[in-house]
């Protein structure tokens, strides 16, 4: 198995996306005047396994819009195209795209895809209610052209510390799990690598594995509740099984997958350094 990091460009987010303020203001903040952070890579997926080519999200696109708290900068190089073939890949063997969540730094690279695309079912019910269609048109955030992705159940049972699951590779060892939180149909997908390490490929979870570990609920999570919940999960898992934790817009995931790092073994070494 070999897994790669692609970067589709580079999105900036308001202070108060990663770290929100609590109650009402969590969400609202996001909408009033601010500062920003530096920008976060846009990470998507590919995984080479037993001769299958398959990607997790597609990244963005250089047509994106702006809304109030997300800039995005992506060149039409940088797009889902020049991102695999920086990897020497080639875009036409993907035999099949697993999505985390359906949020356009996620999706909008399915422009440029013809393989079959899988989405979670919660996800894709979520993407259709009212409130979903309505926020889309007020920030123009329309769905790529053609999306139609076929839906899965998390029918497979639990999976480590994760209560619901569905394998991904017919040998088990790609398997997708229900993280709700930043979306209500949320899944990450978790690679068992050759080492036996699990490769977490963790969508939008968290932006980074610091925010895992100080168990902080996102702006944007329709429901604080669960999003800590998952995170209690995801910490859980983690304890359970070498886990490298690969967040999509974690600056430091690429360098994590490089060279093999553990949540375990990061967690470790800072408290080294402070010692």
């Amino acid at each position: 198995m070999k897994i790669h990091a692609l970067s589709t460009g580079s999105v900036q987010v308001k202070q108060s996306f990663l770290y929100p303020g609590r109650g009402p203001r969590r969400q609202l903040n996001l909408f009033l005047p601010g500062a920003w952070a530096d920008p976060l890579p846009i990470h998507c997926w590919a995984i080479e396994h037993n001769g299958v080519l398959r990607l997790v999200d597609t990244g963005e696109t250089a047509t994106a819009h702006d809304v109030p708290f997300a800039r995005m900068a992506v060149k039409p190089e940088q797009e889902l195209p020049g991102a695999m073939a920086a990897a020497d890949l080639a875009l036409g063997d993907v035999s099949e795209v697993v999505l985390t969540h359906a949020h356009g730094d996620h999706i909008d690279g399915l422009v440029h895809v013809r393989a079959p695309v899988l989405i979670n079912d919660l996800e894709l019910r979520h993407v259709a209610a009212p409130f979903s269609r309505f926020m889309r048109r007020v920030l123009h955030q329309p769905l790529p052209e053609g999306f139609g992705p076929t839906t899965f159940a998390l029918d497979g049972g639990p999976f480590g510390a994760f209560s619901h699951s569905r394998p991904i590779s017919d040998d088990c060892r790609i398997v997708a799990v229900g993280t709700p939180g930043h979306t209500p149909g949320h899944v990450s997908v978790i690679c068992i690598d050759d080492d036996g390490r699990h490769v977490m490929l963790a969508g939008d979870t968290t932006d980074s594995l610091e925010q895992l570990h100080s168990l902080r609920v996102d702006a944007v999570a329709p429901k604080a509740k669960t999003h800590r919940a998952t995170m209690e999960t995801i910490l859980a898992h983690c304890s359970q099984h070498a886990t490298i934790y690969l967040p999509s817009h974690d600056p430091g995931s690429a360098a994590r997958l490089a060279g093999g790092i553990t949540v375990g073994e990061e967690s470790a070494a800072l408290v080294g350094r402070s010692q």
